[in-house]
C-alpha cells in the first residue's frame, strides 16, 4: 500500500489500495489508468471504474465531466506512467532478484524452463511464460506469454515476499512493444532466433527484430545480452548497440560457446561442447538439432552466472525436456509418439525434417490441424511440408475458434497430395486413430497443442486433456486390450 503523494506529485496523501488498468477489477480506494490499447480505449470505462471505488484517474485525452472527489491525473502517455507506478507500487521487484528474460521466435518456453529447473537446486526460482506462472510451490495459468504490467509486477512481488531469489520470464515481441515489461530490471537477456511472425501486428521483419533487440535495452551495462550468432540478422542488427557485456553462442557461426559433432537420437541428443579451448562431450534428453541450439542457450546463461563449466553439463545433462515441447512419451510399445508446441511453420519443417532423420524403417504419421481466424498462409505452407516428409496425415480440430473445422482442414488438404491424408473433427478421435495404425518403428507427431489444456471455440476455451494425456489414454486402451486378450505385444528396442 503507498500513498498517492508518493507515486505522483500531488498535494493529495490518500492511501492507493491497488492500481488497475481494466475497470472490471478495480476497486475501493483505487488507481484507475486509462490505456488506448489495440482494441479498447480505457477512456471510454472512466465512469465504471469511479463506480467501482477509483479514487484517481490517470489520463491522456479531454475529458467533458469530472467528478469533484476523484483525482485526475493528466499525463502525456499513460502506459509510460503505468509502469513506473506499477514499480514503484510494488517496491521495485525485479531489482530484489536476479530476473532473466528470454525472447525469440521459438525456444522461449524451453530455454526459460531449463535455466529455471537448472538453478532450483541451489535457489528458489520462478517462472512467467507461455505454460503457466511456477514459484514457491504456486502453479498459475498466465494470461499471455509475457502478462501485462500491472500482473507482471504483482507477481514478481509475491515472489520476494515468498524469497524467490530468482526468475525466467518469457519476453514476447507483443510484450515488447506494448511496453509490458518497461519497468523491469533485467540482468539477463538472451535471444533465440526469429522467423517471419506476427507480421500483422508488427507490419515487417524490421520492426519485428527492433521489438525483440528492446529486450537487451532494458539491461544495464553490469548485465549479460547472450546472442545467437548463427541468427546473423539479428546479431547484426544489436551487436553495436548494446551496452552490456555480450556472450554468444552457435552452431554454425563463431560464438564463445558452440556445439560440435551433433548427433540426434530418437530419444536425446549428443555434441561437444566447446567455451574457448575447452571441449566437453554432453549428453541431453531433448530432441531434435534445432534444440541444440536452445541448450547452448542455457548453457551461456548459466556460465555468465558464474557457473563452473562441468557443473553446467551436469545440470543440463540431469534436466529433463519441457512438457509439451519435442515431448516423447513414455510407454514400453514399439513406435513412437511426441507431442509438440509447434505454433511456427518453421517448428514443423524442423520437427519433420528432425523425424525423417531418426526414423528407421517406420512411417511419420502427423495429427495436427491449424488455428481459426488466424494467418491463413500458415495452412498452405504446412500442407506444402506434410506433404514433403509425412506418409499418412490426419487433419483435426486445433483452436477452430469460430471458424468450420472441416473448412479448415480442407484449406490444408488441398496441398497433401502424396501421402494418405484423412480429416477427423474430433481431435481425441485423430490421436486414437494415429495410435489405432501404427505400425513398428512408426513416428506419431501430435503438434499444435503441446501443453495446452484447452481448445479455443467461438465461445472461449473448451476443456480438453491435452495431446499427452489423450495419446496415453489411447495407448492403454487399444495396446493394454490387446495384451489383455493374449496377443503378444513387442517392446521397443
Amino acid at each position: 500500500m503507498k500513498k498517492i503523494n508518493e507515486l505522483f506529485p500531488v498535494d493529495e496523501d490518500f492511501k492507493v489500495q491497488s492500481i488497475h488498468s481494466d475497470s472490471r477489477y478495480v476497486g475501493k480506494d483505487s488507481i484507475f489508468f486509462c490505456i488506448d490499447g489495440l482494441s479498447v480505449d480505457g477512456h471510454k470505462y472512466i465512469e465504471d471504474a469511479i463506480f467501482q471505488g477509483a479514487k484517481c484517474i490517470v489520463y491522456s485525452k479531454p475529458l467533458t465531466f469530472k467528478h469533484k472527489d476523484v483525482l485526475y491525473i493528466k499525463v502525456d502517455n499513460v502506459l509510460d506512467e503505468l509502469n513506473r507506478v506499477a514499480d514503484l507500487f510494488y517496491d521495485h521487484p525485479s531489482y530484489k532478484m536476479t530476473v532473466i528474460g528470454v525472447t525469440g521466435s521459438s525456444g522461449k518456453t524451453i530455454v526459460a524452463l531449463m535455466i529455471k529447473n537448472a538453478l532450483s537446486q541451489f535457489l528458489k526460482m520462478g517462472y512467467i511464460g507461455t505454460n503457466n506462472i511456477e514459484y514457491a510451490g504456486i502453479i498459475e495459468q498466465c494470461p499471455y506469454t509475457t502478462p501485462e504490467t500491472i500482473f507482471l509486477q504483482r507477481h514478481l512481488s509475491d515472489m520476494v515476499k515468498k524469497d524467490v531469489k530468482g526468475v525466467t520470464l518469457e519476453v514476447s515481441s507483443h510484450g515488447l512493444a506494448l511496453k509490458r515489461v518497461d519497468s523491469v530490471h533485467f540482468d539477463i537477456g538472451i535471444f533465440t532466433n526469429v522467423y517471419e511472425e506476427h507480421l500483422d501486428f508488427h507490419g515487417t521483419m524490421e520492426n519485428l527484430m527492433a521489438s525483440k533487440a528492446k529486450l537487451f535495452s532494458l539491461i544495464d551495462e553490469k548485465g549479460y545480452a547472450i546472442l545467437n550468432t548463427d541468427e546473423v540478422r539479428f546479431y547484426n542488427l544489436v551487436k553495436d548497440q548494446i551496452k552490456c557485456h555480450i556472450l554468444t553462442y552457435g552452431i554454425e557461426h563463431k560464438a564463445d560457446i558452440m556445439a560440435r559433432n551433433i548427433e540426434v537420437f530418437i530419444d536425446h541428443s549428443e555434441f561437444d561442447v566447446q567455451v574457448h579451448d575447452e571441449l566437453k562431450h554432453v549428453s541431453v534428453g531433448v530432441l531434435g538439432r534445432f534444440n541444440i541450439s536452445n541448450v547452448l542457450a542455457v548453457m551461456t546463461a548459466l556460465l555468465a552466472l558464474e557457473m563452473p563449466l562441468s557443473q553446467v553439463i551436469d545440470r543440463v545433462e540431469h534436466i529433463s525436456g519441457v512438457d509439451g515441447r519435442m515431448e516423447l512419451l513414455q510407454h514400453p510399445y514399439p513406435f513412437h509418439v511426441i507431442v509438440d508446441y509447434c505454433q511456427h511453420v518453421k517448428s514443423y519443417e524442423k520437427v519433420f525434417q528432425f523425424a525423417q532423420q531418426v526414423k528407421k524403417d517406420g512411417r511419420i504419421i502427423a495429427v495436427f490441424g491449424a488455428p481459426g481466424k488466424k494467418n491463413y498462409n500458415k495452412r498452405q505452407k504446412i500442407g506444402k511440408l506434410a506433404n514433403q516428409y509425412c506418409d499418412q496425415v490426419i487433419l483435426t480440430a486445433e483452436d477452430n475458434r469460430d471458424e468450420d473445422i472441416q473448412d479448415i482442414c480442407l484449406d490444408i488438404q488441398k496441398y497433401i497430395e502424396k501421402p494418405v491424408s484423412v480429416i477427423i473433427e474430433d481431435r481425441r478421435i485423430a490421436i486414437e486413430q494415429a495410435i489405432e495404425i501404427a505400425n513398428r518403428h512408426d513416428i506419431i507427431l501430435i503438434l499444435g497443442k503441446g501443453h495446452e489444456q484447452f481448445m479455443a471455440s467461438a465461445i472461449g476455451n473448451d476443456p480438453y486433456p491435452g495431446d499427452k494425456y489423450v495419446a496415453l489414454e489411447a495407448i492403454n486402451k487399444i495396446f493394454k486390450g490387446e495384451e489383455d486378450n493374449g496377443k503378444e505385444m513387442e517392446q521397443i528396442d
